[in-house]
């Protein structure tokens, strides 16, 4: 007879990793498995926070959300960064903070975390169990069974989806999954990605130039959103933190005002300089920018740059479909957690704690369900 584990959790990310390991301390790990369709656990995980791994951020708010962030903020309260430190200390993992809030394994590097999730996955007893790219997830008296591509079968009393989103040259086989547990899926889109701008030949020019700035989404007189940052000009548009958090919500035709100089209001800088900007700004931008629009240093948006350039996916299954464990409303016996939501956060660690904090929610109320 085949075994059946308690939980089988789908998908080697970052949520997943997270769930299988908690699972596996608390469940015992001879009864939990992780499935992973590639042919190892973490490759999205390894280049988080430019290969430094950037676990949460100290600055905890649900305002730095979108999507379902009103549904997702009871978890993020109970799951707040102290935890989820704390936790990764359990674990071996020693972090140490940066500018900003921003929370880093102390060794900076992303493979550090990755490595610590498996060996705790190991020493806890739990099964990895790679190129297990999952077809199909049927009910059965016991729970689950999950079948693959490659025709092999798991049987698990609960399951726990973790597939992720679309960025980074992601899959997509994750949503069609969450449709057989009976959920829907809104609109996805790429967020904190590169904006691509329609004057290509005027900003082609300012290629590899970097200027700090405010910087700032238009769509006719409204503003949609300000940030502020490191403006970097590509070959065909703009780049940068700062620019990755209006992409969510920009679309073809706004605008994109960039102040070059948020510090001094233009006639305080005419006062100093003389209207002249060479000793304000990159000669690059000196002979692209007027003096009377360096405040106000204008492109009109193309797209948002695809999947593979993001760091995130916006949409995904909504948050009323499930309960405040991540738990199915849909399909009593299986959660849902990390990316594959319709939530996502700002740059700064944000999308990694909702990873950690959704996965540990679900852990704790799957421990709970295997022991009535």
């Amino acid at each position: 007879m085949a075994k059946v584990y308690t939980l089988a959790v789908i998908g080697g990310g970052a949520a997943g990793l997270m769930g299988a390991v908690r699972a596996s301390e608390l469940l015992g790990g001879a009864n939990v498995i992780l499935l992973e369709a590639a042919p190892r656990v973490g490759k999205k995980l390894l280049a988080t926070g430019n290969g430094r791994c950037n676990l949460t951020n100290q600055n905890m708010s649900s305002q730095h959300y979108h999507g379902d962030a009103d549904r997702a903020a009871p978890i993020l309260e109970a799951y707040p960064p102290k935890k989820i430190i704390a936790y990764f200390q359990h674990l071996g993992l020693l972090c140490r903070e940066q500018s900003e809030g921003r929370i880093y394994p102390y060794s900076m590097q992303a493979s550090t975390v990755l490595n610590i999730l498996r060996a705790r996955l190991h020493d806890f007893g739990g099964k990895e169990q790679c190129d297990f790219a999952v077809q199909t997830i049927c009910r059965t008296p016991n729970g689950y069974s999950i079948l693959s591509k490659g025709g092999m079968s798991v049987c698990a009393r609960f399951i726990l989806l973790c597939t992720g989103g679309m960025a980074q040259a992601g899959a997509d086989s994750g949503y069609p999954l969450a449709r057989q547990l009976r959920h829907s899926i809104t609109p996805l889109k790429p967020a904190l990605a590169p904006i691509l701008v329609r004057d290509k030949k005027r900003v082609r020019t300012l290629k590899g130039v970097r200027a700090r700035a405010a910087v700032s989404l238009w769509r006719g007189s409204k503003m949609l959103r300000q940030t502020e940052g490191e403006v970097q000009f590509t070959d065909g548009g703009l780049s940068g933190i700062c620019v990755f958090e209006l992409s969510r919500e920009a679309a073809s035709g706004d605008v994109i005002s960039i102040d070059l100089v948020p510090d001094y209001s233009l006639s305080e800088l005419y006062k100093i300089t003389g209207g002249k900007l060479d000793g304000v700004l990159h000669k690059t931008l000196v002979q692209a920018c007027p003096f009377e629009r360096c405040k106000n240093f204008c492109f009109a948006v193309d797209r948002t740059e695809d999947f593979k350039h993001a760091q995130v996916t916006a949409g995904g299954v909504p948050l009323s479909q499930l309960d405040g464990s991540c738990g199915s409303r849909r399909s009593p016996g299986a959660w849902l957690c990390g990316e594959i939501l319709n939530v996502d956060g700002d740059c700064g660690g944000y999308n990694l704690h909702w990873a950690w904090s959704s996965a540990l929610c679900a852990v704790q109320a799957i421990r709970e369900e295997a022991h009535k």
